[in-house]
């Protein structure tokens, strides 16, 4: 059986190559919009589980799910951008996320995020 990290790798890989796509067709990127994408797709995901976990009443987001989260979007800026990103950058994404998620009103800031970069 696939561990929680390798279920979510797929979906947050694609997530967030489209997202940084979609990105890159509208303006040159910068690495300050390249972790904001990170902070949004993560945040995206962690609402996501919350919702699925609530629904199927197995309580909050787990240590697991969380962990899988991290460490796959990790994986995933290591993967594409080599040596271009630090753990300090992955601290960045951490924190935005966790500042996002944590907003009363998170579902309305991701939501707005991701409709502005399909406009």
């Amino acid at each position: 059986m696939e561990s929680i990290k390798e279920q979510m790798k797929m979906p947050i890989s694609l997530d967030l190559h489209m997202t940084i796509s979609k990105l890159s067709e509208k303006e040159e990127i910068d690495k300050d919009m390249a972790l904001e994408a990170g902070s949004y797709v993560s945040a995206q995901f962690m609402k996501s589980i919350q919702q699925t976990n609530f629904e199927d009443d197995k309580g909050p987001i787990s240590k697991e799910q969380l962990n899988a989260i991290w460490e796959n979007v990790a994986e995933f800026y290591s993967e594409s951008f080599k040596g271009q990103f630090a753990q300090s950058d992955f601290d960045t994404i951490t924190q935005k996320t966790m500042q996002i998620v944590m907003s009363p009103n998170s579902e309305k800031i991701i939501s707005d995020y991701f409709d502005k970069l399909m406009k």
